[in-house]
């Protein structure tokens, strides 16, 4: 397997950005729902939480490789996905380990 071009692997700032403005926001509204006691205020600032908690995890984009195959050579299913095919190019990305 010969690698042609890797890329990825970046933590996009925007995302986190936005993760900290929605949880600080969620916090607002749980805030709000404790002090005018109102249920709905407070699933607002549940759904808001999980959406930061999200967004937070999702950061961090994949690292992907572009390859070619020697003959007879094979990919490990193991380690790698296969996310896309361009004649005798892959597009593999790295699998997360299962804890």
């Amino acid at each position: 397997m010969d690698v042609l071009n890797t890329y990825g692997g970046e933590t996009s700032t925007l995302a986190i950005i936005a993760a900290i403005i929605i949880g600080v926001l969620a916090l607002l509204f749980l805030i709000a729902a404790f002090i005018l006691a109102e249920p709905g205020v407070l699933v607002i600032a549940g759904v808001l939480g999980v959406l930061a908690m999200i967004g937070g995890a999702n950061a961090s984009e994949p690292v992907r490789h572009e390859v070619t195959l020697r003959p007879g050579g094979v990919i490990d299913a193991v380690k790698y996905d296969i996310i896309e095919q361009r004649g005798a190019i892959y597009v593999i990305e790295e699998r997360e380990v299962a804890q």
